[in-house]
């Protein structure tokens, strides 16, 4: 009788963490013979736990993520030209609270989206909202956004984010229209949100991907203050760790 008052309280409380285990939080320390405070402490820190827990999901189905992993299987003997002490610095997340744009320059397959997903997958666990999308998927979301509930939704993401991870910027060619519709995003943005950007393409050559000099020079004039670049080397992982049929 006692328990189910317990547990009626706990629920008048919110807390649900201990509505759905007090059984077994009441047999523990019977058991563990803990002090009253001690009790009382564990159930509130478990409690503290599941909800940090609960955001992180919510924050991380937000986040759009193309997959979930963070630093830990990351293979830096791959990828030599960032060093595990760049990693940590900027696992810190000293960048986000400063604005920073992370931009990660290379050819294909050398991890740089590997590397801006797990900066994600940091900055979720350290309780930031994140939003990652691709180029191609960010021009149609600032092409359809008012005509379409979904695209509307999907800009307001990009606007409330805290960290916005733009993935392969010039992998493919764009418009004279979707290139203002871009440049105009990132004035918005501009000193409100912390970036990483991944391209295959150098400064230099994204005057002929956003088809306008002028335009060009307002885009990296914006995203190079507060900007760190990376010029990432190598050859592609996916081609040197390929499986293959048969071995001869």
């Amino acid at each position: 009788m006692l328990n189910q008052e317990l547990k009626e309280l706990a629920i008048q409380l919110n807390l649900n963490n201990l509505r759905d285990n007090l059984d077994d939080y009441l047999l523990n320390a019977e058991q563990s013979n803990v002090s009253y405070c001690e009790f009382l402490k564990n159930v509130f820190k478990m409690e503290i736990e599941e909800r940090e827990a609960k955001k992180y999901k919510m924050r991380l189905k937000k986040a759009s993520l193309p997959y979930h992993k963070d630093f830990s299987d990351f293979d830096f003997n791959f990828q030599k030209s960032i060093s595990k002490k760049k990693i940590n610095i900027l696992c810190e997340m000293q960048w986000i609270d400063r604005l920073f744009k992370l931009i990660l320059l290379g050819p294909p397959g050398i991890g740089k989206t590997r590397i801006m997903v797990s900066l994600g997958v940091e900055a979720l666990k350290k309780g930031y909202d994140v939003f990652f999308v691709s180029m191609t998927d960010l021009i149609d979301i600032l092409k359809y956004r008012k005509d379409s509930y979904k695209y509307n939704l999907l800009y307001k993401r990009v606007l409330n984010a805290q960290v916005l991870l733009l993935d392969e910027i010039g992998y493919l060619p764009i418009s004279k229209e979707e290139a203002n519709l871009f440049f105009q995003l990132i004035s918005k943005l501009d000193e409100k949100v912390a970036m990483v950007i991944t391209s295959n393409k150098t400064f230099s050559e994204w005057t002929e991907f956003l088809g306008d000099p002028a335009l060009a020079t307002a885009v990296l004039d914006r995203l190079s203050f507060r900007c760190e670049i990376f010029n990432l080397t190598g050859n592609s992982y996916r081609l040197e760790k390929r499986e293959h049929l048969f071995n001869e």
